[in-house]
């Protein structure tokens, strides 16, 4: 192997894989990234048996070959090289790898390629184009309300539904369930639960990209954008059936200007016990009033205009809950429909139905 590439495209490509790598794994090649030089440039793959990317990098070949390195003293050696000139990669017959750039001359332990676990990165002919901006916006609304629960594996994910020209994510810890919407060009209809580790990486990537396309092949979610490949297996077990879960009446709406909610719940929930946040809310005609109390610290008042029909209501939610629903929201005024004092709310915008959040309520 015999590759020259740039610092800064080598950078960004270990930079996207370093979080896949688990250092602590009982086969060590784990801890590694597979350089794979190939005649159109270089690739860097990582994988963890769960979750594995690759990315490839601009390179001159001189000559292709593969070899695998430490992950973390390769990121932090290209970290510290110099911009200029490029970085010269050999791999040696020992099975080291020389580094030359500028002045400095390297050489670092590699393990053979032919003993990292091999990549799936085939997603078939199902891949679903998206909008990479709106998809990051869609995990951002709803990858907060996955379980930490490890004794129920299926919650600790992101439910991928695809049906009926319509891409929906959805995530629930039995407390909250978190729904967005997307419309997208696709016929077929598929699902599976992604784990978290994958959703994190996905959030990630797309910050970054222009493009995505999506898909679902035998029991395994890809994700791809340009030059950089995501692959994942989905988690087994039954997801929820969620639709159950959406309330179909709202008898009462609730709608207030939505950057000043956000500043009461945080100001009212310093006061309020530390571990289940409880704000109560009462809502009457022409504004909501937010209270939270604690023997330990005190109490805490805030009131807002808002506009609610009929009858004064109180209700206590978990302050958390609703200010990660409300922070990743768009538009002025969120709404906040309501039934009663012992039935869950829905969170929404005042103006796009793509994202909601149902509350369960708390008892105060």
């Amino acid at each position: 192997m015999d590759v020259q590439v740039s610092r800064e495209p080598l950078l960004r490509a270990m930079q996207l894989v370093q979080n896949i790598v688990e250092p602590r794994q009982t086969l060590p090649i784990l801890a590694n990234v597979l350089l794979d030089a190939r005649a159109d440039g270089l690739q860097i793959a990582a994988t963890d048996l769960e979750v594995g990317a690759r990315v490839a990098v601009p390179a001159t070949v001189g000559q292709p070959g593969a070899v695998t390195l430490a992950a973390r003293k390769l990121l932090e050696l290209v970290r510290e090289l110099p911009a200029q000139p490029a970085i010269h990669l050999t791999r040696e017959e020992t099975g080291w790898v020389r580094v030359e750039c500028g002045s400095g001359r390297f050489r670092l332990v590699g393990l053979p390629a032919d003993e990292f676990p091999p990549l799936e990165m085939n997603g078939g002919d199902g891949w679903v184009a998206v909008d990479g901006a709106k998809l990051r916006a869609m995990l951002t609304r709803t990858a907060y309300a996955m379980s930490q629960d490890e004794s129920r594996p299926f919650l600790n994910g992101l439910y991928f539904v695809l049906r009926k020209q319509e891409l929906r994510l959805v995530a629930t810890d039995g407390h909250r369930l978190a729904l967005a919407r997307l419309n997208v060009d696709a016929d077929g209809e598929l699902a599976g639960i992604i784990p978290r580790k994958a959703v994190q990486e996905m959030s990630r990537v797309l910050g970054s990209a222009d493009g995505a396309a999506v898909a679902l092949r035998d029991n395994q979610f890809f994700l791809r954008t340009p030059g950089f490949t995501l692959a994942s297996k989905l988690i087994e077990g039954q997801f929820p059936n969620y639709d159950q879960v959406l309330p179909k009446a709202h008898p009462r709406r609730l709608t207030v200007e939505r950057e000043g909610l956000v500043a009461a719940l945080r100001r009212v929930s310093v006061v309020a016990d530390d571990r289940t946040r409880p704000v109560r809310l009462v809502a009457g005609e022409g504004r909501v009033r937010l209270r939270a109390e604690s023997q330990e610290t005190g109490e805490a008042t805030e009131e807002l205009a808002a506009e609610f029909p009929g009858e004064e209501l109180t209700i206590g939610f978990n302050a958390r809950y609703l200010l990660d629903a409300v922070g990743p929201m768009e538009g002025e005024r969120v709404a906040l429909e309501l039934k009663d004092a012992l039935s869950p709310g829905v969170l929404r915008s005042a103006t796009d139905d793509a994202y909601l959040c149902v509350i369960m309520p708390m008892r105060m």
